[in-house]
């Protein structure tokens, strides 16, 4: 229940416009573009992504530049906002957990031009099953996750047809993704807070294989920029000490008004906007983004450096903050992926693949929730072994890569946790 009773007038004004908090989300990440890249080249960077081929591990600032790249991310997402505000679909944690993904990943490989097609394919989808398209908008949003594959095809098609490839494979991604993703909810039970990376998994796995049948080579990605660290960590610190602000303001000023929250497995679906308000969960968003930016900042000895990808993982943990992550539930499954990347994984804890997975399989929070840190750990684990594998199977055009991994360790665990513990109590 929602606790407006005990919000003050500005608390109550404000959860009645969360989505202004988005739309500072896109003016912040489009004065820190002007910032960084404050000259014609910003929109000549911009352009440049637009036309490159995106994928696992592409960074756009090393293809356009850092404030290109920032630019690029603040327009799909300003965009993505108004097409929910458009379906006039309650802003809940759904719409913040599918808005910061959409934000961070364009940031990792989405961008206006590739993911346009997918989203009319999901229009399309909608009219086929004669339903509003609202049903469908935010799976939609997600399965621009394998917009990477609607770039390759634009580069790599010969010039009188690429165009037409491009257009028709978004537009069959965005047809079939929908229900897909509806269907292998079933298989992992609400465990993996990225099912559409589960599904992306699976329809890329199909249309890699089909594009390898004929001759199609997927060559890994490329170009991981070390330029605007301290910028990029200024404006992490903005928007999270915003979201925390704007938290307090909506009710949240101290332990008894946040502390349930914590309460939760975190298992699909969990809106914590719905369950606890949106002041307790403003305040979860800026405590789960700050674990993930403090991780990297305590890598800053070793090299690491904020870029696009990284600040797109923050964003992905801060949006989840709303839909199922919380501190307690992140941080066994992050443990457990950090043993793994020290005791096995046969590439530095510093690597790009390796600060993806541990940060991005957090996916994985509500095992934790649910069973205990042990499990979570153990899922962590497993989840850091298994994603270092699973990209070579869709040839790196599924941006949700740990989604996908994240749905194999649901397979495999939570039957064997289910056959040796006790069922847990649900939320």
């Amino acid at each position: 229940m929602l606790p407006l009773e005990k919000m003050d007038k500005q608390g109550l004004y404000l959860s009645q416009h969360l989505h202004y908090i988005v739309y500072a989300l896109a003016g912040i990440l489009l004065l820190s573009a002007v910032i960084a890249q404050p000259s014609i080249s910003l929109l000549q960077g911009f352009w440049e992504i637009q036309i490159n081929e995106t994928g696992l591990i592409t960074d756009p600032m090393a293809t356009g530049g850092v404030g290109a790249a920032l630019l690029n991310a603040a327009l799909v997402l300003l965009l993505s906002t108004l097409l929910i505000r458009r379906m006039k679909l309650p802003f809940t944690g759904a719409a913040f957990a599918c808005l910061f993904l959409m934000g961070g990943f364009s940031l990792l490989g989405k961008n206006l031009l590739n993911i346009a097609p997918i989203v009319v394919g999901g229009w399309l989808y909608s009219r086929y099953k004669g339903d509003s398209f609202a049903k469908y908008v935010y799976l939609t949003l997600y399965g621009t996750c394998l917009s990477p594959m609607v770039s390759f095809l634009l580069v790599r098609v010969s010039p009188g047809l690429r165009w037409l490839a491009m257009a028709a494979c978004g537009l069959v991604i965005g047809f079939l993704l929908p229900a897909i993703a509806r269907f292998t909810t079933r298989i992992h039970q609400g465990y993996n807070l990225y099912n559409v990376g589960f599904a992306a998994g699976i329809l890329g796995l199909g249309l890699a294989s089909v594009l390898k049948g004929f001759g199609v080579e997927f060559a890994a990605g490329g170009g991981w920029s070390a330029e605007g660290h301290w910028l990029l960590c200024a404006m992490v610190t903005v928007i999270l000490l915003g979201l925390l602000g704007a938290g307090i303001v909506a009710g949240c000023r101290g332990w008894p008004d946040y502390k349930h929250i914590l309460h939760h497995s975190g298992r699909a679906v969990a809106d914590f906007i719905l369950l606890d308000g949106p002041g307790p969960t403003l305040v979860n968003m800026a405590l789960v983004g700050s674990i993930g930016f403090g991780y990297l900042q305590a890598l800053y000895p070793l090299g690491v450096r904020l870029n696009g990808p990284l600040v797109c993982c923050i964003f992905a943990m801060t949006g989840f903050g709303a839909f199922g992550k919380h501190p307690r539930n992140v941080l066994p499954v992050m443990t457990g992926a950090v043993l793994a990347a020290l005791l096995l994984v046969a590439v530095p804890v510093t690597s790009p693949s390796v600060l993806l997975a541990t940060l991005l399989c957090t996916c994985l929070a509500p095992v934790a929730g649910q069973f205990g840190w042990g499990w979570g750990i153990a899922a962590g684990f497993i989840h850091m072994t298994i994603v270092q594998n699973t990209s070579i199977l869709h040839g790196g055009m599924n941006l949700y890569n740990n989604g996908f991994a994240a749905g194999l360790v649901c397979i495999l665990l939570i039957p064997i946790i289910k056959s040796v513990s006790p069922e847990p109590l649900e939320d």
